[in-house]
């Protein structure tokens, strides 16, 4: 019962951090010129993201073990848990790849509780001492999901970087009125029911073995762009020949 729970507050979790919009294409945010990925790793705070009403968001980014990857894991207090009293921290890994060494602040990402596969994670903007600004969209169908994160070395962001923030989001045309602060107070490090999900989010439902998880999820996505992929009914598959291109302006 508590597995199910947990599912379904990290569900709702991960689609409130993102606002979802027409059209498949992603707004072009440009990558932090020649990002040194050294400098990046290591524990930030989540001060703010997208629509997400989460709270005691923290990053710890490590190098992954295949060269040009990252492992990114975010532990967080999932807001639905808070207001059920259930005393826990939950922590998810996602697998980022740099596709051009060349241009290093322009990475896909995989998180284990995404049904659409791969997303654009854009480090746009850092100073590798005190804050960092990160951008993902992916693609689904017809649609497309954003989310924006601001983070920091410390607890407390410093107003003028989110200024800065605010200020190249609306450069790319993103809208940033979904920014929500993440409350960084009252956090635990260890809580009384502590979760790590670092595979498929199914694998966490009662009766479903690795084995099952990896061929109802895995096999035949991970391994696509997620913009050959569109979403029919409950299952992905890759789309049959091209896409007919749509016009229409995405809303932001």
């Amino acid at each position: 019962m508590m597995k199910i729970l947990l599912v379904w507050a990290a569900v709702v979790g991960v689609s409130r951090a993102h606002t979802l919009h027409l059209g498949r294409t992603c707004p072009e945010v440009a990558p932090f010129p020649n990002l040194s990925i050294d400098k990046v790793l290591g524990m930030w705070y989540v001060t703010y993201k997208f629509d997400t009403d989460n709270t005691c968001l923290v990053w710890n980014i490590t190098r992954g073990e295949v060269p040009d990857t990252l492992l990114v894991t975010e532990t967080r207090q999932l807001a639905l848990l808070d207001m059920l009293g259930v005393n826990h921290t939950q922590a998810v890994t996602a697998l980022v790849d740099i596709p051009n060494p060349e241009v290093p602040g322009k990475m896909r990402v995989r998180w284990p509780t995404s049904l659409t596969g791969k997303a654009d994670f854009t480090v746009f903007d850092t100073d590798y001492d005190k804050y960092m600004a990160v951008f993902e969209c992916d693609r689904a169908g017809l649609l497309h999901r954003r989310s924006a994160t601001i983070l920091s070395r410390t607890p407390t962001l410093d107003h003028l970087f989110l200024t800065r923030v605010q200020r190249l989001l609306e450069n790319a045309d993103v809208k940033h009125t979904a920014l929500s602060a993440v409350s960084q107070e009252s956090c635990r490090r260890s809580g009384q029911h502590n979760w790590h999900v670092d595979k498929e989010l199914f694998g966490l439902l009662p009766g479903a073995d690795e084995e099952d998880v990896h061929s109802r999820v895995s096999e035949g996505v991970v391994d696509y762009d997620i913009s050959q992929l569109e979403i029919i009914g409950e299952g992905v598959e890759a789309v049959r020949g091209s896409l007919q291109s749509h016009n229409d302006k995405p809303v932001l």
